[in-house]
């Protein structure tokens, strides 16, 4: 089997499905060709800030399934999710976020899509 031939054309699919869109200056958005469980596609910020990023979902999501935040068992239930993923949740705002250096981007950006997916199938 040609593993790094396999490796290589999986890294050139995966790069032509995501797309970044430059919103201002220090925020880029990320977003991929995997859809939620509503059919829609998952996004993430990333903010460049002074120590760092900061990678967000700029508490789309959970205005997504709970608009009004009626829902208080769901925003516990959630934010014990977002929680136990590693990201950060300011439940004030509905706010995903997690600070990461430049070398840890792919992961945190990739995480918090999945986080957005696995969420989508529960609310």
């Amino acid at each position: 089997m040609k593993l790094e031939k396999i490796k290589e054309n999986y890294v050139n699919w995966l790069a032509d499905q995501l797309k970044f869109n430059q919103w201002s200056d220090s925020v880029l958005q990320v977003e991929n060709e995997l859809v939620d469980a509503y059919g829609r596609k998952p996004f993430v910020l990333v903010e460049e800030t002074a120590d760092g990023y900061v990678v967000t979902d700029d508490g789309f999501l959970m205005y997504k399934y709970n608009p009004i935040g009626e829902n208080e068992d769901l925003n516990e239930y959630l934010a014990g999710m977002v929680i136990d993923a590693g990201f950060d949740f300011d439940e004030e705002h509905g706010v995903i976020s997690r600070k990461s250096s430049e070398e840890n981007l792919p992961a945190v950006i990739t995480g918090l899509i999945q986080l957005e997916i696995m969420v989508s199938f529960i609310a």
